[in-house]
């Protein structure tokens, strides 16, 4: 009987440990039946530490390739012996290199011992040569400073220009002391547009170790775009509440080795393994990720996501298959148009502006059906970091025709997506019913603020080298990195962030983000009336004050680039480099295998008086000598010649500027004029008034 007892007390402790583990998120319990990876069960409300280990050759092939790529361009020059001694260094190719340009002249090299050294190091391959062997020499017989000889132009240290990524780390993962331990992940910096930020996303694949409850292939998304870091949790959240294939997501503490990285939102991916758990298919050969530089289909341009499939039969029958398509009907045959319609309906009410079907943000899986014996292939989406009211879809009271940006994609005109379409009106309210009110949502983001207030506040506090944990150096000044604790508490909110891009003095970006529960409650109440939907079930709560006479404040963030003519590049330091392309920024060329900006390569006028020339557009007209009708400027403090560049909106070493106030012709949004003399297209100047 004691045995008896024993266990069954044994078999309760279990049970009690598995509830707790799986039934904590009431978010999911309350709102559907649906099953997520067993991972992300475990992670709700928990904060697990997940450390990447990296050997030292790659740790700082990682961090020190940025803060290289900074600290040895010519605009930000600064003395960093890391750069010097990095891995991608060999000192002997930087010698012979700088023998063979002429940086070093070998003529002048005198002394006997520097002589044999050279020697050695060149000839003989018997000694590797220090970097104070380099630099003595570089004293001694040039006029360059180490930092300058060794920077990006000169190409005698070249820094890796591929994003990183090894096959040699390992993970630990550790859950409530529970630690899962994985000797081989392959490890790579992941994003589009991110990255160009300072904290930078990944992605981890395992390779030995077995799954991580559950998972295999997971990225690691720094979300830096959003100040609330609760916008793509959210909708992945929702997706599950309303029955679309999507990914999940949950919070973790990021390290690489002993560098702590901040806080992240661990999510899996549209891979293999998700295909496994959701749809029970090994080793799927049929997920394709999407990209307008995959194809020029009107419907969507996507490859393999298996790199060793070379000749995929698959997809160009699918695309045919749909360009054949003339019907609803003729769809459903192949193609899942439920969940396409249901993706799109979600789009309008989540504000997801970033998704175009025929663009990125996109996969589609073939789902091979044994019992119908037919394939089915099934629109994914993911990504939802810009959504809820934020970048270019600010307005919530518009309606579904006029914000989708897939109007021109025939499967809405064969679908009949639009405002009149009963389809699109019932799917929207079974989706608002579900998932999308404030009854669910409002409660929701409270929720999770609470959770993650204190890692924000951790993952947003200045350390010792002066910036947020686990940012990188970077050349850009991104608006976006600036975000704060005090924005998470306020865009969590109802208060507007807006971030402000500067090249120079003059302004070339600007993103509006919306306070998360503005979005919510003015979207959900314009769709209610614009489509006649009975949306009662949330009288009640949005009669609560909070909700009915909120505040919207605004919080304001710049960035500002301060590098050639206002950029985040490097001015090019080499007289014979060639122009490769030109726009309204100026001419580029390429120097060190990086993009570099020519400045203004007529003669300088003002060079003749000890003066160099204006090189910011913007800089105004501050003197003008009478007799000579010269006119002056002021950048950094210093006396600079006024040229054309400072004359005409759109000078360049193509286009000139006008003489005369003829305009022929302007660009749609008004910026440009332009006027033709001796047959040639030129700028109409600052001084013509017509601006």
């Amino acid at each position: 009987m004691k045995a008896l007892l024993l266990n069954i007390i044994s078999l309760l402790t279990i049970c009690l440990s598995i509830k707790q583990v799986f039934a904590i998120d009431e978010f999911f319990t309350k709102h559907t039946n649906n099953t997520r990876t067993e991972l992300f069960e475990r992670m709700d409300f928990k904060v697990p530490t997940l450390k990447i280990h990296l050997n030292d050759v790659d740790y700082q092939n990682l961090f020190y390739r940025y803060e290289c790529e900074k600290d040895s361009s010519p605009n930000f020059l600064k003395r960093n012996d890391v750069c010097y001694t990095a891995p991608w260094v060999n000192l002997t190719y930087s010698l012979e290199r700088a023998i063979n340009k002429g940086y070093i002249n070998i003529n002048k090299v005198t002394k006997k011992s520097d002589i044999t050294l050279i020697k050695n190091v060149l000839e003989n391959h018997t000694h590797n040569i220090t970097i104070d062997e380099f630099e003595n020499i570089v004293e001694k017989y040039t006029d360059f400073s180490l930092e300058k000889i060794m920077s990006i132009p000169y190409k005698l240290a070249p820094i890796p220009i591929y994003d990183f990524n090894t096959t040699d780390a390992s993970m630990t993962f550790d859950l409530d002391g529970e630690i899962s331990k994985f000797s081989k992940v392959k490890f790579s910096v992941g994003g589009r547009s991110t990255k160009a930020y300072s904290k930078l996303g990944y992605n981890i694949n395992i390779k030995k170790g077995g799954l991580l409850y559950g998972a295999k292939q997971l990225r690691l998304r720094a979300d830096v775009v959003d100040p609330s870091f609760l916008r793509e949790k959210l909708v992945y959240d929702l997706c599950t509440l309303v029955d679309l294939p999507t990914l999940s997501a949950n919070y973790v503490r990021f390290y690489i080795n002993d560098t702590f990285m901040g806080l992240f939102l661990l999510r899996d991916a549209f891979k293999s393994q998700w295909v496994q758990n959701n749809f029970g298919e090994k080793n799927t050969k049929h997920i394709y990720t999407c990209d307008k530089t995959y194809g020029k289909s009107e419907f969507f341009n996507c490859i393999n996501d298996d790199e060793d499939i070379k000749d995929d039969k698959d997809w160009p029958r699918f695309i045919e298959l749909l360009n054949n398509s003339k019907s609803r009907e003729d769809l459903e045959k192949f193609f899942d148009v439920n969940t396409y319609i249901r993706w799109q309906v979600s789009r309008y009410l989540f504000g997801s502006w970033d998704h175009k079907t025929s663009t990125h943000n996109n996969a589609v899986y073939m789902f091979h059906s044994e019992y119908a014996d037919r394939d089915l292939w099934i629109p994914l989406l993911y990504d939802f970091d810009m959504d809820f009211g934020s970048y270019r879809t600010i307005d919530p009271k518009v309606k579904f025709s006029e914000e989708v940006v897939d109007k021109n994609n025939p499967l809405y005109t064969l679908l009949n997506l639009n405002d009149e379409s009963e389809e699109v009106r019932a799917v929207m309210d079974d989706i608002m019913r579900r998932g999308f009110n404030p009854n669910i949502l409002l409660p929701r983001i409270d929720e999770l603020k609470k959770f993650i207030d204190p890692y924000i506040k951790e993952d947003r506090t200045v350390g010792e080298n002066g910036r947020f944990p686990g940012r990188m150096v970077r050349m850009s000044d991104k608006a976006d990195d600036h975000y704060q604790y005090e924005d998470f508490v306020a865009n969590t909110e109802f208060t507007t962030l807006k971030a402000k891009q500067y090249s120079g003095d003059v302004q070339t970006g600007s993103a509006t983000v919306l306070g998360l529960k503005v979005w919510v409650i003015e979207r959900f109440k314009f769709a209610c009336e614009a489509y006649n939907l009975d949306c009662s079930y949330a009288d009640e709560i949005l009669s609560r004050p909070e909700y009915t006479n909120y505040t919207v404040d605004i919080i304001r963030r710049e960035g500002h680039d301060t590098g050639c003519l206002g950029t985040s590049y490097s001015c090019c330091i080499f007289d014979d480099t060639l122009i490769i392309t030109s726009d309204s920024t100026g001419n580029w060329g390429f120097e060190g295998d990086r993009w570099c900006l020519i400045k203004n390569n007529k003669e300088c006028w003002a060079k003749a008086q000890g003066y160099n020339c204006c090189e910011k557009r913007t800089t105004a007209v501050t003197y003008v000598d009478k007799k000579t009708g010269e006119e002056w400027g002021y950048e950094g403090g210093k006396w600079c010649g006024i040229t054309d560049l400072q004359h005409c909106p759109d000078f360049s070493d193509e286009y000139a500027c006008c003489k005369g106030c003829d305009v022929v012709s302007v660009t749609s949004n008004g910026n440009s004029k332009w006027g033709v003399e001796n047959k040639k297209w030129c700028s109409i100047p600052y001084s013509c008034k017509v601006y």
